[in-house]
């Protein structure tokens, strides 16, 4: 099953996680994660289920899988960024499911690895939620609730143009 759109193509089933929150509100997000299609957050189809989305806040599950792994059968950094990424615009689209922003600032702090084969928990956390910006907080832990990583995600929300 597909669970992505293509050029065209409505129908609910097959729109990523940002165009399905926008369709169908925040509950769209709890669940399989729905990539935007073969775009960079692909590598966390399959890994990453959503658990909770509440009013600024969301909490995944994420399978740290051979594929999101470095040559050290560790969670690669570059996963840990787009876990930032994609979790801290969830938590916005929880707020607003019309309201995905653009990114203006991201950071992460590596503190311990993500083992191979290990279910890691990621919240993401709406610091504020402006007019014009969007600040939020991921943390990511392993089951005993030692973290991981945190990251910031900054965005705007660009004004449409009458």
């Amino acid at each position: 099953r597909r669970c992505f759109s293509r050029a065209g193509d409505t129908s609910n089933e097959l729109l990523g996680y940002i165009d399905r929150a926008a369709a169908l509100g925040r509950d769209s997000l709890l669940g399989p994660f729905q990539s935007t299609g073969e775009r960079f957050d692909s590598c966390l189809r399959g890994s990453m289920e959503c658990t909770q989305a509440t009013d600024g806040k969301v909490v995944c599950k994420i399978t740290v899988g051979r594929s999101i792994q470095n040559r050290y059968g560790t969670m690669h950094g570059g996963c840990t960024a787009t876990l930032v990424d994609v979790i801290g615009t969830m938590a916005l689209l929880t707020k607003d499911p019309k309201r995905a922003g653009v990114s203006v600032e991201m950071s992460q702090t590596f503190l311990a690895p993500a083992k191979g084969g290990e279910v890691v928990t990621a919240t993401g956390t709406v610091i504020k939620y402006g007019r014009s910006l969007g600040f939020t907080e991921v943390s990511i832990e392993d089951s005993s609730g030692n973290v991981l990583a945190t990251g910031r995600h900054t965005k705007a929300f660009p004004q449409k143009k009458s």
